[in-house]
């Protein structure tokens, strides 16, 4: 069943964010201990106007499992999308300037798939094709008729599965030390491919 997460699935979904997280290899990971990341976090999601918040995430529950999530918001939104965790550096005795995501990742004009992540033990059963379709709803809620992803360009199975739901090539990026696939969908040509 796909649906909006719950506060008290909030430790299901932290480790979920913390695969795409670690596999990016954000340099403000290296500035903070886990201990205090995690804690981080966990109050910033509380924070609607945050990137990993409840209201920008669904969910996929299986056996009673969150099984996976996905995350996005209107491209617009992304300058400030980040201020409710830069925001708690003070009062964690943080002593960096760096920013969370040091990279643009999207544009104005298109609604950013910004995290997709699968649990592993839930691999291999079509949950993140549900995701992305799932995504298209809250892109037309939010007025976007383009939903837009940053694919690394070294992920041939994600690259794949994009193109096969209809997402096209627009750009290339390079967010913290790796290169993107900036791939966009313009669904009000047409449907997301099952």
């Amino acid at each position: 069943m796909i649906r909006k997460p719950k506060q008290d699935e909030l430790d299901q979904l932290l480790p979920l964010i913390m695969i795409i997280l670690k596999d990016m290899e954000l340099p403000f990971l290296n500035e903070v201990d886990d201990h205090t990341f995690q804690r981080m976090m966990f109050e910033a999601m509380l924070d609607d106007s945050f990137r990993y918040s409840l209201k920008n995430c669904l969910v996929c529950e299986q056996d009673g499992k969150i099984a996976g999530a996905v995350y996005g918001y209107p491209g617009k939104v992304e300058p400030k999308i980040d201020l409710p965790f830069t925001n708690l550096y003070q009062k964690y005795n943080l002593h960096t300037t760096k920013p969370f995501f040091e990279d643009s990742e999207t544009f104005a004009g298109e609604w950013y798939l910004d995290s997709l992540v699968v649990h592993p033990e839930f691999r291999g059963r079509g949950i993140g094709s549900r995701l992305i379709h799932a995504t298209q709803e809250l892109a037309q809620q939010s007025g976007e008729h383009i939903i837009g992803l940053n694919c690394d360009i070294n992920n041939s199975k994600a690259n794949k599965l994009y193109q096969a739901l209809g997402f096209r090539h627009h750009s290339e990026r390079k967010l913290a030390t790796h290169h993107y696939s900036h791939m966009q969908w313009e669904f009000h040509r047409k449907e997301l491919k099952k």
